[in-house]
């Protein structure tokens, strides 16, 4: 009896000597799959082969892949290709040590019997030909196999630089906030909105005018003393004129004494700038404080000195043109801030930035005699973002609709202008992309080598100056230089088409 044994891909030596301990017969027939990992080297063959030794078990691999079976049975196992036949096997061979093959002798060591005897190699017809005919053949042979080699080891390589020429056109495109897709037949690209809040101060010297009070009126006062005794008349004692409605206030400048029952002339300033401190004659009567008491004043001459002059305000033109700097100046910065909101294929046009909302502090109120005015501007401003590659598409369709007939485009540059100044709608603007593409002829490869093969090499450069639009000489090598002609075959000619490229 023979028990067929099915291994699994991943199954090892380990699992192989379960099943040899707990088989019952003498002969057990271990089936393969194609993939399996065991047994797929000599070593595990000598390691099952130890194995059938050590249990006493006769041990037969079975296979389907010829590799695995010629190596197994190198290695000294029974092999077979199918169980089938590993049970109608009558002995399988034990296991051991591979049988070497018998020594190989070497070739001049063997005898070659050669039965029948070698015949002549010279057909039986061939040897009845005169020696004539012979020549004849010879020479028929040998000018096929010139013509061959003239046809086909010739090879030639021509060099053809193409005509060219440089379109250029200026391509208005429309960038739309409600277009989904690039229409290149109406010049349209989609765009968003980008935007953030930008701060900023600015100070600017004021150049308005007004009319401020200036220089303070001066003059001289009489003290009449009303007492048998001195009085003191001290530093800054206030005197002023009668007038209900806005009197106008002086101080003395020095300080005096009255004698008693006597009189002193002691110099005022007014308090106040400007044209109210010039008072006539005799203006000036009161005194304020308790020397009122013992004091009478009067001013025998006018006071001077006080005056009105043009001085530097705020004015609305200075607020505007600071608005004005510091909006262009936010703009700017606006410009260069909002870039960090692009992706890597985007670019923000520097008109389609607008201010959305705007918040404004000025330092100076309207009129206000300043030197400099400051204003500080808080502003939402928003731009459009557009996508170059978008741009360039809609450009490169108009430009290859300039390209004359007969010649295609082998390079393009584009170059985004500026923003027109009109708008086209709400969230909408054109811009200009300046397209310029270097064209070449088209050269008919194929059409080419019919023309000129099997010509001389003068002859073919002169026909195809004359069949083609080249802008230089053509170049020919062919080889071998003796030959001096083109290949008969065009599968022997190669063709280099290359454009000379724009001028730098």
């Amino acid at each position: 009896m023979t028990a067929v044994i099915h291994l699994q891909e991943d199954d090892d030596l380990a699992v192989l000597r379960d099943h040899l301990r707990q088989a019952q017969d003498q002969r057990v027939a271990l089936v393969l799959p194609w993939d399996a990992r065991f047994l797929a080297d000599p070593l595990d063959c000598e390691l099952v082969r130890r194995e059938a030794e050590r249990t006493g078990v006769q041990v037969a691999i079975v296979s389907q892949d010829p590799e695995r079976r010629a190596m197994i049975r190198r290695a000294g196992l029974a092999v077979f290709s199918s169980a089938d036949g590993a049970a109608a096997a009558a002995r399988w061979r034990q296991g051991g040590q591979p049988v070497a093959p018998p020594p190989r002798r070497a070739w001049w060591e063997e005898k070659v019997s050669v039965w029948p005897p070698p015949r002549s190699l010279v057909p039986s017809w061939l040897r009845h030909v005169s020696l004539g005919a012979r020549v004849v053949i010879f020479i028929a042979t040998m000018f096929l196999l010139f013509a061959s080699a003239y046809i086909v080891v010739p090879h030639a390589t021509v060099t053809l630089v193409p005509a060219d020429d440089t379109v250029e056109v200026i391509v208005p495109i429309s960038v739309s906030l409600e277009a989904e897709t690039v229409d290149t037949a109406a010049g349209v690209v989609p765009a968003r909105r980008i935007g953030d809040y930008i701060d900023g101060y600015i100070e600017v010297e004021t150049t308005g005018t007004a009319a401020f009070q200036s220089g303070r009126a001066v003059g001289t006062v009489l003290f009449t003393n009303l007492l048998g005794q001195d009085v003191v008349v001290p530093v800054g004692t206030v005197v002023r004129t009668s007038s209900s409605s806005f009197p106008v206030r002086f101080a003395t400048t020095q300080q005096s004494v009255a004698p008693a029952f006597g009189q002193v002339l002691v110099p005022v300033e007014a308090l106040a700038e400007g044209l109210v401190g010039n008072v006539t004659v005799n203006q000036i009567n009161q005194i304020e404080g308790t020397l009122s008491l013992s004091l009478r004043v009067t001013n025998p001459d006018p006071t001077h000195g006080g005056a009105i002059q043009d001085v530097r305000a705020a004015s609305q033109e200075d607020r505007d043109r600071a608005r004005e700097l510091l909006i262009d100046q936010l703009l700017a910065e606006a410009f260069y801030g909002l870039q960090d909101c692009l992706e890597p294929t985007e670019f923000m046009p520097r008109q389609s930035l607008v201010v959305q909302s705007s918040s404004a502090s000025y330092t100076r109120f309207l009129n206000e005699r300043a030197d400099t005015l400051g204003l500080h501007m808080r502003l939402l401003i928003t731009g459009l973002a557009v996508d170059r590659d978008n741009a360039e598409t809609v450009a490169y369709a108009t430009l290859a609709r300039q390209v004359p007939d007969g010649y295609h485009l082998i390079e393009t540059h584009f170059e985004i202008g500026e923003m027109s100044e009109e708008l086209l709608g709400d969230g909408e603007m054109v811009f200009f992309v300046t397209a310029t593409g270097y064209t070449a002829a088209e050269i008919d490869v194929a059409a080419a080598k019919e023309v000129v093969r099997g010509m001389p090499t003068p002859q073919a450069i002169e026909q195809l100056e004359a069949g083609l639009p080249l802008a230089d000489v053509p170049q020919i090598q062919v080889w071998p230089e003796w030959l001096g002609r083109m290949p008969l075959l065009p599968l022997r000619m190669t063709v280099y088409v290359v454009p000379r490229g724009p001028t730098p």
